[in-house]
């Protein structure tokens, strides 16, 4: 190879690199702020948790399905309750947890999601 040669492949491979950094170099690394809270994470009310093994947590206490089912129809209307299921758990299982939740306190069980943080960076 030519001195002449290795100066192009140099200066070639000097200014794709530099051309690629100008994006990473202007955006630089502002902190994003936390998304504020959702309504029903602000709202006091009682939390069911549902882990993939099919066990509930009533306010961070493990409770089975009977349990829970006494709990829920001596409340009644009385509180909000927030079903959250977790991400584990397949759409099939999490719908008719839901509607079994419902059948035992209708009107007052709402499904809770965490927020999803989609970016395109």
């Amino acid at each position: 190879m030519t001195l002449a040669y290795l100066s192009l492949v140099m200066l070639v491979l000097l200014v794709s690199g530099s051309v690629a950094m100008v994006p990473a170099l202007l955006s630089g690394s502002t902190p994003r702020p936390s998304p504020p809270l959702r309504q029903g994470l602000r709202n006091q009310g009682l939390w069911i948790v549902q882990n993939p093994k099919g066990e509930w947590f009533i306010q961070g206490k493990v409770r089975s399905s009977t349990e829970l089912a006494k709990d829920l129809q001596t409340r009644g209307r009385q509180q909000s309750i927030h079903y959250l299921p977790s991400d584990a758990l397949p759409f099939e299982k999490v719908a008719t947890s839901l509607r079994w939740l419902r059948s035992l306190a209708p009107g007052s069980v709402v499904l809770e999601l965490p927020p999803v943080n989609r970016s395109l960076q």
